[in-house]
């Protein structure tokens, strides 16, 4: 047999053949011992450290999406809301000027609601009207009230959908 000569590996295998055989066994169940931890310390626990590291993240992506869904929900308009029909806005303000007298002039606001006018009005015929259009579900969004020289208001504003 063509062994390879080494001086490292001479003097290891002349070390070991100058062991007992309880001794070589000993030696062995030592060395199964010291590789078991190297497996344990090098592979197993990184392993399970990478596995916890993996479990706290997916928590915490689960932790932001649900806020992410809560936060959507609160910009989204409700099912109950989506569900009905559209609210149109212009009929409404038209039925409570009906109903109170009130005609006041129209146009497209700066905020992209549908904005009004309401020159020269009496402060309980202006408040009046937009509470009978708060009953209708239609809100002032931006308000804007001026006292006339003669104790009449001028009122201007944005209506939108009530939520």
């Amino acid at each position: 047999m063509n062994r390879i000569q080494s001086p490292i590996l001479n003097n290891a295998t002349a070390w070991w053949e100058g062991r007992t055989l309880r001794e070589q066994r000993m030696v062995m169940v030592g060395g199964g011992l010291l590789l078991a931890v190297l497996v344990w310390l090098g592979v197993i626990r990184p392993l399970w450290a990478w596995r916890q590291d993996a479990a706290d993240a997916r928590a915490m992506a689960e932790a932001d999406q649900q806020r992410v869904a809560v936060a959507m929900a609160r910009l989204a308009p409700s099912a109950a809301l989506s569900a009905g029909p559209a609210l149109d806005l212009q009929a409404a303000v038209a039925e409570v000027g009906a109903q109170t007298g009130l005609t006041p002039v129209m146009g497209m606001a700066g905020d992209g609601n549908l904005g009004f006018s309401l020159p020269d009005v009496s402060t309980a015929a202006a408040f009046g009207w937009l509470s009978a259009l708060r009953d209708r579900r239609v809100e002032a969004v931006s308000l804007s009230v001026v006292e006339n020289a003669d104790a009449t208001l001028t009122v201007e504003g944005s209506l939108a959908a009530a939520p």
